[in-house]
């Protein structure tokens, strides 16, 4: 396992679910509004189980279409040259989607890559959305649907975006929270560290030698950029992309 998957496979230990509102009924009635489904009937579909760290369901056009020449199918097999760009991505999509989960169901992930379609390197289109909270508010369930791009030409890169089907924005996860050295500035991220270690305003402005109004400046800053209300949510936002450690 590389740097990339263990950093997914950790990233997956980072919410912790309520047991009691994830059993196996509840995900059995899942999975059947999703197979029997009349408008889905057709669709190459998966269920990623976020608690089981696994895939739960794949419908059977999906195995046919992801299968190799003359093999059972065993999983979606990526291009080697998008594997890293498409564990980025993911990687990226969660670290967003978990520190912002109450706006997840707004989310939807849309990504193209190279996979390999019935033993031929294809691009395909997915899009990625949440199926299922735990009571926590936790996301549990992910529901992918797959197709054929459109598009077949060169050049081959992956191109990923999460689009928030209430406001309108779409971004790229990868270039707005994967690099995370550009997402707050030097002084941003070192007043956050002392909000973090439960400095005051007044202590921070006293310890950098700057104002009470700079620092609270920069503590807005802050909350703009990652998009949450309060410093509490800022400094879990922060921890969950790797910014603070202890």
């Amino acid at each position: 396992m590389n740097t990339l998957e263990k950093e997914y496979r950790n990233l997956l230990e980072y919410q912790k679910f309520d047991e009691s509102s994830i059993g196996d009924e509840i995900l059995k009635t899942n999975i059947d509004q999703i197979s029997n489904s009349a408008f889905l009937k057709g669709c190459a579909l998966s269920v990623f189980d976020v608690y089981r760290k696994k895939h739960v369901y794949e419908s059977e056009y999906h195995k046919e279409l992801f299968k190799e020449t003359d093999k059972e199918y065993s999983e979606v097999k990526v291009h080697p040259d998008d594997y890293e760009a498409l564990f980025k991505n993911g990687i990226a999509t969660f670290k967003h989607l978990f520190s912002n989960n109450t706006n997840a169901k707004y989310n939807k992930a849309i990504r193209e890559y190279r996979a390999l379609v019935r033993g031929k390197y294809q691009r395909v289109i997915e899009q990625i959305t949440i199926l299922a909270f735990d009571k926590m508010g936790n996301i549990w369930l992910s529901l992918s649907i797959v197709d054929i791009a459109p598009n077949q030409a060169p050049p081959y890169i992956v191109n990923s975006k999460i689009a928030n089907f209430k406001t309108g924005e779409v971004f790229s996860p990868v270039d707005k929270y994967y690099d995370k050295d550009m997402i707050l500035s030097a002084r941003e991220l070192e007043i956050l560290k002392l909000i973090s270690a439960g400095q005051l305003s007044k202590e921070i402005s006293d310890k950098l030698h700057i104002s009470v109004n700079t620092v609270n400046t920069h503590r807005q800053n802050i909350l703009k950029k990652f998009n949450v209300d309060t410093s509490i949510e800022a400094i879990r936002y922060a921890e969950n992309l790797g910014l603070i450690d202890y």
